[in-house]
């Protein structure tokens, strides 16, 4: 007993070292060291499962069978951000097979399906993951987002229209941040508000391809509002920003942006022009 105790301490020591470096991996962007971590850290608790499953502890047994079934989850994140999107959709599909009723793994078949251009069965399955959680504003944006892609713009505003208007009822949904600074924000009041930084910048980006720039600049101060540490918002609004000649708010835009990314590029040519602009 003694023994089988220690085997089990060693493989949940094991599978806990490998799961916290699997997230700070990802967090880097270290997508190929996270996906082994997770697979590591699945295989510890599996093992785990199985030792207490062949001891009669049924109970024990499913809680280590549930933390490997959640690190293969993120095993299909990586893969996802790896760009190996049928290997992330066998792992959704296999998930879903035994949790069915799992939202966020709806969501992230919607997400994997529209990479792979079948955006048709992209939109089902966001259907699915609404008809599980009706009214999430990440679900409803990235459903906006599919129809973005689909050249379907009246949609699409509706859409993100739709995830703008709803409340987050939990953390999951939009993360309340506290506004540090933003180039565009009129509102210096140090104020509690939903990240919905993301939807306002697909939001812009529809306004774009639509030609109607004046409302996709909003767009992006909206978004900075929310989030002032927005990239590809930062991006957007500096490359708008100096179509209407205001070159001096667009440098702030890249200077920003650099710091957060130093080596991006279009922050680089953006920075690059502003300064020829203003210095003349």
């Amino acid at each position: 007993m003694a023994k089988m105790a220690n085997s089990l301490r060693d493989f949940d020591r094991l599978a806990e070292e490998n799961s916290k470096k699997a997230r700070i991996f990802f967090q880097m962007g270290s997508y190929e060291e996270a996906l082994a971590a997770y697979w590591e850290a699945e295989k510890a608790w599996k093992k785990m499962a199985d030792i207490l499953f062949e001891k009669g502890k049924e109970d024990r047994g499913k809680e280590f069978c549930e933390k490997a079934q959640e690190a293969r989850s993120f095993c299909g994140m990586s893969l996802f951000k790896l760009e190996r999107y049928q290997e992330a959709l066998d792992i959704i599909d296999s998930f879903l097979e035994i949790k069915p009723d799992s939202p966020i793994e709806w969501s992230n078949r919607g997400f994997v399906l529209s990479a792979l251009g079948r955006n048709e069965e992209a939109l089902e399955s966001f259907e699915k993951a609404l008809s599980l959680d009706p009214g999430s504003p990440k679900i409803l944006t990235s459903k906006g987002i599919v129809y973005a892609k689909m050249g379907l713009p009246e949609k699409a505003l509706e859409t993100f229209d739709r995830a703008l208007e709803t409340e987050p009822r939990q953390a999951s949904d939009w993360a309340c941040k506290l506004p540090r600074f933003s180039f565009f924000s009129r509102n210096k009041a140090p104020i509690m508000r939903p990240d919905n930084a993301e939807t306002w910048y697909w939001k812009g980006n529809v306004f774009l391809e639509l030609g109607e720039k004046e409302k996709a600049l909003e767009a992006c101060k909206m978004a900075l509002e929310s989030d002032p540490d927005h990239l590809n918002s930062l991006l957007a609004g500096g490359d708008l920003l100096c179509e209407f000649s205001e070159y001096g708010e667009a440098f702030k835009c890249y200077v920003h942006a650099l710091k957060l990314s130093p080596r991006n590029e279009a922050a680089m040519k953006g920075k690059e022009f502003c300064e020829m602009k203003i210095n003349g």
